[in-house]
């Protein structure tokens, strides 16, 4: 893939050890451009190994943080109308910040043409096909277990050992590991 935008939930999740750097070691694995709106970004407070790892990643310049603020009017233009199309369905009004980092995320993605986004969100989708895509710039989300079929599939290069890990650290269910998503 060329080019992802990434949402704080899985910088956590991939992060989430000091001991397996997945999220340094991994992330990049991903794609060729990856890109984080500030608001995700500032998300990212806990563990502090996730947070150790993020920081790094940008300040090598493999993750840039981006922001509304540097889009031109036209992409300015389609950046306001999908934040609030998404914002309708996923901005509760009680807890104005949960979620925001994924509109914001979404909103910069469909405005400048990045296709993946790179989330752990299960039901994240079904909002994005009903809200944004339009059959241009179709966006698509990227999560844990893609990562991990692409591995399986050899189109990234990570052992089945080193992707249990992530499956396990990230907080999913061992078993299944072994009997879904890679068997033995």
């Amino acid at each position: 893939m060329s080019r992802i935008i990434i949402d704080a939930d899985l910088c956590i999740k991939l992060g989430g050890s000091d001991k397996y750097k997945f999220l340094l070691n991994v992330l990049p694995l991903a794609a060729d451009d990856i890109y984080m709106h500030t608001c995700a970004y500032n998300e990212v407070k806990m563990p502090p190994s996730a947070v150790k790892q993020l920081k790094k990643l940008v300040e090598d310049g493999t993750v840039k943080i981006v922001d509304e603020r540097e889009l031109s009017n036209n992409d300015l233009v389609v950046y306001n109308l999908s934040y609030n199309m998404l914002a309708a369905v996923t901005l509760d009004p009680g807890r104005p910040n949960k979620n925001k980092g994924e509109v914001c995320s979404l909103a910069y993605a469909k405005a400048t043409g990045i296709t993946i986004f790179a989330t752990d969100e299960n039901n994240l989708q079904q909002i994005i096909d009903s809200r944004l895509n339009t059959g241009i710039d179709d966006i698509h989300c990227l999560r844990i277990v893609d990562i991990i079929m692409k591995a399986r599939n050899g189109e990234i290069d990570i052992t089945r050992k080193t992707a249990k890990a992530i499956w396990v650290i990230a907080g999913k269910n061992k078993d299944d590991f072994d009997n879904k998503i890679w068997p033995l």
